[in-house]
């Protein structure tokens, strides 16, 4: 089993239609993500999702 990047969670399509049904924000999600690799003694960068409009960590999550 591979474990996906940050990255590639934020911006996976299945991931992004829970949160969306859910009412996550892309960027909460995102810093609940650094919060617990934190916790576990991960460090990411300060923004590590990409940063353009439609993906970025303040970006909300919206059907393609």
């Amino acid at each position: 089993m591979l474990d996906l990047t940050m990255s590639q969670v934020l911006t996976d399509p299945l991931i992004r239609q829970m949160l969306r049904a859910d009412g996550v924000k892309l960027g909460d999600f995102a810093m609940l993500l650094e919060k617990a690799a934190a916790e576990r003694g991960h460090r990411f960068p300060s923004r590590s999702a990409p940063s353009n409009a439609n993906h970025g960590p303040d970006a909300e999550v919206r059907a393609n």
